[in-house]
Order: structure tokens, then sequence, then C-alpha cells
């Protein structure tokens, strides 16, 4: 069965301190002030792609979703706080679906970002797999087996021709994603409704990669 397979992350902020120096081009610069400004600056923007990072960052959501007998999708949806039991409780939930006979994956980005951030999060917090098949089964390039990756297909493989998720999906599907501020996330998984609307935006982000792939399939791959 076919899954389709998003996540959203966060920076950790037990993990800020572990942050190597950024580096700084200082060129001739020589004021103090603006030396510090500028350190800072590295600093804040080196802060702020920590949830790119799996040392750094931790998942906060992740939604699965697959046809059900009516057609309609039906999402299994899964959410964490900055809490490392509860991020491993998410990722053996993921694994949960992972190791079902015949599980694949549909995507968009998930086999440069979703997947391998999910199994470095797996190891650095030692959740076990039990029988889930190990990273490079779901990251295979130029693969269309157990993951499609439709960024990857829509670009033919090529990092030079990337196209944006809501790019795609406006013309393909004429529907956009969720706006909401990643800034936010790490006072929204405070609270239920905050938890509600991370997953309400992963969980339209899978709609609008799954309606690609009606639009792909058959056509690209």
């Amino acid at each position: 069965m076919f899954y389709v397979f998003d996540i959203e992350t966060m920076p950790d902020s037990s993990k800020i301190s572990l942050l190597p120096e950024p580096e700084v081009k200082l060129g001739n610069l020589k004021d103090e002030t603006k030396i510090a400004e500028k350190k800072a600056e590295a600093r804040a923007e080196q802060i702020a792609k920590m949830a790119l990072n799996p040392l750094y960052g931790r998942i906060i959501c992740a939604v699965f979703s697959a046809p059900g007998v009516n057609g309609e999708l039906e999402s299994y949806r899964l959410t964490a706080g900055d809490d490392d039991e509860e991020e491993a409780a998410l990722i053996a939930g993921c694994f949960d679906v992972l190791r079902q006979d015949g599980a694949r994956l549909v995507t968009w980005n998930g086999m440069c970002f979703d997947v391998p951030f999910l199994f470095k999060r797996a190891a650095i917090l030692g959740v076990p797999l039990h029988d889930v098949p190990v990273l490079p089964f779901w990251c295979k390039r130029y693969s269309t087996g157990p993951h499609i990756d439709l960024m990857q297909v829509w670009s033919n493989w090529n990092s030079q021709q990337y196209a944006k998720l809501d790019d795609v999906a406006g013309v393909c599907a004429d529907d956009h994603k969720i706006k909401i501020d990643f800034r936010d996330f790490p006072e929204l998984v405070k609270t239920e409704d905050g938890r509600n609307r991370i997953a309400d935006y992963c969980e339209q982000d899978v709609r609008l990669t799954y309606r690609n792939f009606q639009k792909f399939n058959g056509v690209l791959f």
C-alpha cells in the first residue's frame, strides 16, 4: 500500500549550546560593535536552521495518509513536543507503518529530508527498527520502488531544477499550503490546539503531495 508521508521539525532548544561556532566573514571590519552584530546575526541564522539538521532539530509531527474504501484520504497523525520520550514514541509510531508488508512511501523531497531525518533521529534516540528495512532501502536514487519522491521525479533528479511543493501543487492541483510561521512551532507544541495546527499544516502538505501523485502516476513514472 502507498502511504503519502510528511514530517515537521523544529529546533531542539537543549542543543543550542552544542552548536559549533558559526563562521563569520569580517573582511576588513574593525569596529567591535559591528563585529559583534555580525556574529549575533550569524548565530541567529544558525539557530533558525537547527530544525533542518537531525543533530540539532527534532520531529514534532508526522502524517501518513492513504486512500480509504471510498477513495478519500485517511490520515494517521502523530505529534510530539520538545521532549525526547515523546519524539521517540512518534518515531516508533512511524515505524509501525513502515514495517507493514508491502508498505510504500510517496513524498515530496522525502529522500533528501523527511526519511533520512526520521531514521537519523531514531539512531540518535535509540529507537529500535524491529523489522523495519534500514534507511538505504527507502532512499535508492532513481528508484520508484518502495519510495517515490515526487520532487525528484519532477526535477528528473537534477538539483538545479528542484521545485517547491506549493508551486507545483498550485498549478497541478489548484491548491496551496497552509500559511504558518515555523518560528512559532516551539510555542505551538506546548498546547493541544497548537499541535493540531501543526498537524493540519502537515496534513495539507500530504494532501497536496497526493494530488500531485495522481497527476504524475502513469505519466512520469
